[in-house]
């Protein structure tokens, strides 16, 4: 179980509620949308990796290389390396270093050394909640294509000349 902690934006000033996740200890690489900021977690022992390019590292945002091998977000969007988290009440883009304030106030190690890192490219992301749905995190795990959507093993579509 994760801590929920509060931040505030720095365009609106409204607050949001969110969770501070490290991703070397979940064995995972990260995204953000590049348009709603929706986290997206890819697991590095999911079974889709193994079929991606080698990644240059593992535990912090995914490489750009990774970015074809992801279904669009929900929202229309595509997760991104560089994309950030964006607040859930006017969706401007947060800055990790503004965002440093109040993670570094909330967080228990921080009078014993502990750092926030600036960027949304390292070891740590956040889950923003989702104002709609309190509790519940504004994230997905492992977006990849399902495999019944891939028109390629139709045989239809390959007479008929659909697949693309």
């Amino acid at each position: 179980m994760f801590a929920l902690h509060r931040g505030n934006c720095e365009h609106c000033h409204r607050g949001y509620n969110y969770e501070l996740w490290h991703a070397p200890f979940g064995d995972f690489s990260y995204a953000y949308c590049d348009t709603c900021g929706l986290l997206a977690t890819i697991d590095e022992r999911n079974e889709n990796v193994a079929q991606m390019p080698c990644a240059t590292a593992q535990g912090q945002e995914m490489d750009a290389a990774w970015e074809s091998y992801l279904r669009p977000c929900s929202c229309g969007g595509s997760f991104r390396k560089g994309a950030s988290p964006r607040c859930p009440h006017c969706r401007e883009a947060l800055s990790a270093r503004f965002a440093g304030a109040h993670i570094s106030r909330n967080i228990v190690g921080t009078p014993r050394g502990w750092q926030w890192q600036d960027n949304w490219s390292e070891s740590y992301c956040i889950a923003i909640e989702d104002p709609k749905n309190p509790g519940k995190m504004r994230h997905v795990a492992d977006p990849f294509p399902d495999p019944k959507d891939k028109k390629d093993d139709e045989p239809w579509g390959q007479i008929l000349g659909l697949n693309k």
